[in-house]
C-alpha cells in the first residue's frame, strides 16, 4: 500500500522521466544505429539546415586558406554557345583551346566535360555518300582530306602541348560500360578488396580511346547529394572492380603534382571492415569519411576563381598572364548544359567551381570534415543532456527552468560553433537541439503541472491558517510543510488595543466594526510585509508568529521591526480616526522567543494552525506589562539577544505568576546606527542609574534617576523606579537580592 500511494503521488514525475528516457534512448539510437545511412530523415534535414547556416556564419576570404596556386575557370557559358554554335562543340574547337592555353602559360588543363563518342570525321561521310552515288573519282579525291577532319586525333594531338586530365561518369548499372577508364591510383590486395568499405562502382561512362590514351589522366564527376538535394560533400576516390579511381580534383591534382598514386590511409570500422579514413597528398593528409568523401571547401558564393568565356579562349582573345602557371577547368555555367548545383552558398552553383574548390582544398591542405566517430559523441552527449534534466529539472521552477534551457542551447550551439571555427570540424546539433527543447518543455509542463498540484495541495493544507503572501514561498518545497506538530524555535508577537473595553462601550456595533476593519488591516499587512504569520484574531487582540510554517533564520529580527512599524501604522492611523469622530488608539505589543509547539491543533470538529509553549505564554504576559511599564513593545532576553543590530532598553527583572525564574524584558528602539547621541547617553545613564540600584545605594541611584526624569522624553518608567527606592530603601532585602519585581497579576 505504502508504495501504491507513492506512485500515485509522484506518477506525474515517474511519467516525465519514462518519457524522457524514451525519447533521449530514442535519439542516441538513431545516431548510433541510423544516422550513418540517413540521408532524407527529419533530424538529418534539419542538421543539413544547421550545417549550411553554420558554413554561411563567418564565411570570408580568412575562411578557408586559399592555395598558393592559380586555378582559372574557362567557362562554356551562354555567350559562348551563341557566337560558337551549341554544344557538342567540333574537337577541333576543342583542340584550339587547348592549344591556345598551352600558349598562354596553362600547366595543367582539366575538362568538366564528357567525350564519350567518337566524332564522326565529315571527310569519310563525304566518301561514302560519293561512292554510294558511283563518283568514286570524287571519293578517291577526298581520301587525302581525311586526315585534316579527323578531329578525335587532332584533339588528342593538341593534348601533347600541355597536361590534360579528363572527366568521367561511374554508375550503379553494370549493363553501362562506355569508353574506356584512365589508368587506376590504386589496386587493392586480396585482402582490402574483401575488408576496405568504400562507394563502389558497377558500370561507367567514359571518354573514347583515343582522346583518353592521349591525355594525363582521367577523374570521375558523381557528386555526392544530400537527401535534400544539396551538394555538401564529394567523394575524393571510388572503386571499380578491385581498383580505385580519383575524382577529377584529385586526378588534376594529381596531374599538377606529378604524382600517379596515391596513399592510403585506413583505419578499422570493426573486426572485419576497415574504411579510408585519410588519404595522402604530397606533405598534407585529407582526413575522410567511411565512404572516402570530403566535405567541400567552399570558399564562398559563385565568382571565388577567375571565369574567363570559353568563345575567347577559342578565338585567343585572353591575356596570357592570366593563364600563367595556372591551373584551368574547363566546364559550363550554361543552365541549358544542367551542370548548375544547390550548395550551401548558392543554389545554381555550376559544377566546374566545386571541383574548383576541392582543387583549391587538396592543394591549401584544408578541408571541413565530420568524424567517423561524430554519431557516437552525438550519442553520449545526448545521454549526457538526458540525465541533465532528469536529474535536475525537478528541483528548478519554471522560470529558472526556462533560463536553464536557453542557456544550455546556447551553449550547445557556441561549442558546436568553436568547434567548426577553430578545428573545422562539423558535428551535428539537430539531435541536441531537439533533445534539449523537448525535455525543456517536457519538464516546463511538469513544472507547472506540479506547482498546480502543489499549490492545491498547500492551499488546501494551509489556506486557512497561513497568509496567502507565504504559498508561493512554500510552493518551493511542498513536501516540507504538513499538519503534523513539531518544535521549533520561533518568535510570537501579541498585540493589545488598550483601554479598547471603553472605546467599545462608546462605539455602536456598526462603527467598531468599522473601527476594527480599519486597524486590522494595515496591522496585518505589516505582519505579512515582515513575513509573519497571523495566528488569530481574538477581539481586538492580534497574535501572529514567526519560524513557522516557513522556516526563517531571523525570526527575531523580523517580529521586532513588524512591532516597530505597527506603532508608526497606528500613529499615521490615528489622525484618520479622528477625522471620522473615533477615539484614537493606543497599543501595547508584547514578543518572546524561544523553543515552541506548532501545528495542526483541536478536535475533530475545528482545528487550527497555532504555538503553544511557556515561551508563547511569556509573550501574552509581556503584552499585559506594557500598560504597566508605559511602553509600547516590551520583549523577553532572548528574543533581545537574537537582534545584535538593534538597540534596547532594559525595562525590568519580573517574575510573573506561574513562572519560577526571573527574565529580564527589554524595550526594543531601534536600529542601533539611528539611535541619537542624547538617547546612548540617556541609556548609559540609566544602565548606571540600575546598576546603583542592585547595589542598594539608594541616594545614589535616586538622584541618577531624578536626573533622568528631569531630562527624559519618556520618564515614566525612572517614576517607577523611584517609586520603589522610596518603598525598599525602608524594607530589608535578602543578601540574594537581584532587583527581581514579582507580578502577582496576567
Amino acid at each position: 500500500m505504502q508504495i501504491i500511494r507513492l506512485l500515485k503521488r509522484h506518477s506525474l514525475r515517474w511519467t516525465v522521466v519514462t518519457l524522457s528516457v524514451f525519447i533521449t534512448l530514442t535519439l542516441a539510437s538513431y545516431h548510433l544505429f541510423q544516422a550513418q545511412t540517413d540521408q532524407s530523415s527529419f533530424i538529418k534535414r534539419l542538421d543539413y539546415l544547421f550545417y549550411d547556416w553554420r558554413y554561411n556564419l563567418r564565411l570570408n576570404d580568412d575562411r578557408f586558406s586559399r592555395a598558393e596556386e592559380s586555378i582559372v575557370i574557362v567557362d562554356i557559358d551562354e555567350h559562348s554557345l551563341e557566337m560558337e554554335g551549341r554544344w557538342p562543340w567540333s574537337r577541333d574547337k576543342i583542340a584550339r583551346m587547348v592549344e591556345n592555353l598551352a600558349s598562354a602559360g596553362a600547366i595543367v588543363v582539366g575538362f568538366d566535360v564528357l567525350m564519350t563518342e567518337p566524332q564522326l570525321n565529315p571527310t569519310r561521310q563525304l566518301q561514302k555518300k560519293a561512292i554510294e552515288m558511283g563518283r568514286t573519282r570524287l571519293a578517291a579525291e577526298l581520301a587525302g582530306f581525311a586526315s585534316e577532319t579527323d578531329y578525335d586525333r587532332i584533339l588528342s594531338e593538341s593534348f601533347s602541348t600541355t597536361d590534360v586530365v579528363l572527366s568521367f561518369l561511374f554508375h550503379d548499372n553494370d549493363a553501362i560500360q562506355v569508353g574506356e577508364l584512365p589508368e587506376p591510383v590504386y589496386q587493392f590486395t586480396d585482402d582490402e578488396s574483401d575488408q576496405l568499405v568504400v562507394i563502389t562502382a558497377n558500370g561507367y561512362t567514359a571518354n573514347v580511346p583515343i582522346v583518353q590514351d592521349a591525355a594525363m589522366g582521367a577523374g570521375f564527376i558523381v557528386p555526392a547529394i544530400d537527401g535534400d538535394g544539396v551538394l555538401r560533400g564529394a567523394p575524393m576516390v571510388q572503386r571499380y572492380g578491385s581498383e580505385l579511381y580519383p575524382s577529377l580534383a584529385l586526378a588534376i591534382g594529381m596531374a599538377y603534382m606529378f604524382l600517379d598514386e596515391i596513399e592510403l590511409h585506413t583505419a578499422a570500422l570493426n573486426r572485419n571492415l576497415s574504411y579510408v579514413s585519410q588519404i595522402g597528398f604530397v606533405d598534407k593528409t585529407i582526413r575522410t569519411d567511411i565512404y572516402g568523401r570530403v566535405l567541400v571547401p567552399y570558399l564562398g558564393p559563385q565568382g571565388q576563381f577567375p571565369y574567363v568565356s570559353a568563345t575567347d579562349v577559342v578565338s585567343n582573345q585572353i591575356d596570357p598572364e592570366q593563364f600563367e602557371n595556372a591551373i584551368v577547368l574547363i566546364g559550363t555555367s550554361s543552365v541549358g548544359l544542367a551542370d548548375l548545383r544547390s550548395t550551401p552558398v548558392g543554389t545554381q552553383y555550376p559544377g566546374v567551381e566545386v571541383h574548383a574548390n576541392l582543387l583549391n582544398g587538396l592543394l591549401a591542405g584544408v578541408f571541413p570534415f565530420e568524424p567517423v566517430d561524430a554519431n557516437t559523441f552525438t550519442a553520449i552527449v545526448l545521454l549526457v543532456l538526458g540525465f541533465l534534466f532528469t536529474a535536475f529539472s525537478n528541483r528548478l521552477g519554471p522560470f529558472q527552468l526556462t533560463v536553464a534551457t536557453l542557456a544550455l542551447l546556447l551553449t550547445l550551439v557556441s561549442i558546436n560553433l568553436y568547434i567548426w571555427f577553430s578545428l573545422n570540424v562539423a558535428l551535428p546539433l539537430a539531435s541536441s537541439f531537439i533533445l534539449t527543447l523537448a525535455l525543456g518543455t517536457l519538464h516546463l509542463l511538469e513544472g507547472f503541472l506540479g506547482e498546480r498540484r502543489a499549490k492545491q495541495h498547500v492551499t488546501s493544507v494551509f489556506g486557512q491558517y497561513v497568509p496567502s503572501a507565504h504559498i508561493d514561498h512554500m510552493l518551493t518545497a511542498p513536501d516540507q510543510y504538513g499538519f503534523q506538530g513539531e518544535n521549533r524555535d520561533m518568535t510570537v508577537l501579541f498585540s493589545d488595543i488598550r483601554s479598547f473595553t471603553t472605546i467599545s462601550e462608546n462605539l455602536s456595533a456598526a462603527e467598531l466594526k468599522d473601527l476594527l476593519n480599519r486597524y486590522f488591516t494595515p496591522i496585518t499587512e505589516t505582519i505579512f510585509r515582515h513575513q509573519g504569520t497571523v495566528d488569530k484574531y481574538v477581539g481586538d487582540m492580534v497574535m501572529a508568529f514567526w519560524g513557522a510554517p516557513l522556516n526563517d533564520s531571523q525570526h527575531a529580527q523580523h517580529a521586532i521591526q513588524a512591532s516597530l512599524e505597527m506603532q508608526k501604522v497606528v500613529a499615521r492611523l490615528n489622525p484618520e480616526l479622528r477625522a471620522l469622530g473615533y477615539p484614537e488608539l493606543t497599543i501595547g505589543i508584547g514578543i518572546n522567543s524561544g523553543p515552541m509547539n506548532v501545528g495542526d491543533m483541536g478536535s475533530s470538529f475545528r482545528r487550527a494552525y497555532t504555538v503553544l509553549g511557556d515561551a508563547v505564554n511569556l509573550g501574552s504576559r509581556l503584552e499585559n506589562l506594557t500598560k504597566f511599564y508605559h511602553v509600547g513593545i516590551l520583549v523577553g532576553a532572548q528574543t533581545a539577544q537574537n537582534c545584535p543590530d538593534l538597540t534596547f532598553r532594559f525595562v525590568d527583572r519580573i517574575q510573573v505568576r506561574g513562572k519560577l525564574k526571573p527574565v529580564d524584558v527589554f524595550e526594543p528602539i531601534g536600529p542601533t546606527s539611528k539611535v541619537s547621541k542624547r538617547l546612548s547617553e540617556e541609556l548609559a545613564t540609566y544602565q548606571e542609574a540600575y546598576d546603583l540600584y542592585l547595589n542598594r545605594e539608594w541616594d545614589a541611584a535616586r538622584a541618577r534617576f531624578e536626573q533622568l526624569l528631569e531630562t527624559s522624553k519618556r520618564p515614566e518608567l525612572y517614576q517607577i523606579y523611584l517609586d520603589r527606592i522610596d518603598i525598599l530603601s525602608w524594607q530589608p532585602l535578602p543578601d540574594d537580592w537581584d532587583g527581581t519585581f514579582t507580578h502577582t497579576h496576567k
